[in-house]
């Protein structure tokens, strides 16, 4: 990937990238740096970015998710002592946040392979329906009803678990 290519391609994911770090619970100055951080890891491997029509898009987000966790990781022993003393009832709010989550993705994975994928591309990956059909291969009316089968067996799954 030549660097033209690399700036019309790859440069525009940066605010998806910034709302992708941001939902994962990544402070704002932060996210910056994670999004930098991946369009560099990006740049350094560029050959092995695939074209942008053959899921380009899909390989930055996932990248730039594997960034993130990665931040997260090791954001938790950075802090120091005199900052987390000061932390009061967002800590609650963040915790019942990231029980909500697992609990969601627990049942995310209960699904059926087509629709755990749909449903991953379309919340985690902000991808439209066209974007979704393409990388799946199925035509948009089946990515459609994937969707709502899966968004659908998501609230009776959480209305009789949870």
């Amino acid at each position: 990937m030549t660097e033209t290519e690399f700036r019309k391609h790859v440069m525009p994911l940066q605010r998806l990238m910034y709302g992708i770090a941001l939902r994962m619970g990544i402070p704002p100055d932060e996210a910056g740096d994670t999004v930098q951080e991946s369009l560099l890891r990006l740049w350094r491997h560029r050959n092995r970015i695939p074209s942008p029509d053959a899921g380009l898009k899909v390989y930055c987000i996932a990248a730039h998710r594997n960034e993130c966790i990665s931040w997260l990781k090791h954001s938790r022993y950075d802090a120091p002592i005199e900052e987390a003393s000061n932390i009061s009832a967002p800590l609650s709010e963040d915790a019942e946040f990231r029980d909500t989550s697992s609990r969601l993705s627990e049942l995310i994975d209960a699904l059926p392979a087509g629709q755990r994928e749909v449903i991953r591309l379309s919340g985690i990956g902000g991808l439209d329906n066209n974007e979704i059909a393409e990388l799946t291969g199925q035509t948009d009316n089946n990515v459609r009803q994937l969707l709502s089968r899966g968004r659908r067996k998501l609230r009776v799954l959480l209305e009789t678990r949870f």
